[in-house]
């Protein structure tokens, strides 16, 4: 029977470098807890050939993927690192010219049986990040953190993600363990 997913946990993030070559770098992940929520949704292009007054041909082809994330609260280095802001002596200030760093974010989804999928999607920048923020009344009111990116396929990369499901054969422990170790970049999963 096919495991059902009940839960998302293990957020990772990892700040990525460019030279001017466009060779990618990718800083030790961080783990950041509190996860709630996150979506994968792909762009797509499509298009459609005719003939004899009919669609003969029809094409889609993934072209980004959006990946929308909610959380407890994103610890300000990665906002400001998502955003591009600046920090003097502690004080941030946003404008018009910021410009939001790339990054690689990476999560876990539990499945029944004990089972889980893991993917890093690789090279992406962020929207800057939506938040409400309400008062509390009779109750308490929680406000949160959530953030839209836009992960393309990078040249270097030819990979818009990496994802192992511990539901298929070929993943052993050791693989999933090494998962977030560092960003996925290739076939072979590895700590180092």
């Amino acid at each position: 029977m096919t495991a059902k997913k009940i839960n998302i946990k293990n957020l990772h993030l990892a700040e990525i470098t460019e030279s001017p070559e466009g060779v990618i770098t990718y800083e030790t992940p961080e783990h950041i807890p509190d996860m709630m929520e996150a979506g994968r949704n792909p762009q797509v292009a499509s298009g459609q050939l005719y003939g004899d007054g009919k669609v003969s041909h029809n094409t889609s082809k993934k072209n980004a993927y959006e990946v929308t994330l909610a959380h407890n609260k994103i610890p300000s280095k990665w906002r400001r690192i998502m955003e591009g802001t600046t920090v003097v002596d502690g004080v941030e200030s946003g404008a018009s010219g910021d410009e939001p760093k790339p990054i690689a974010v990476g999560w876990e989804v539990e499945k029944t049986g004990g089972e889980s999928e893991l993917i890093w999607f690789l090279y992406g920048k962020a929207n800057p990040f939506q938040e409400t923020v309400r008062q509390s009344e009779e109750n308490i009111n929680y406000s949160t953190d959530n953030i839209a990116m836009t992960f393309t396929e990078n040249d270097t990369l030819n990979r818009f993600y990496t994802l192992i499901d511990t539901e298929d054969a070929d993943i052993t422990p050791e693989m999933v363990e090494n998962f977030f170790k560092k960003v996925q970049i290739n076939d072979v999963i590895a700590a180092m």
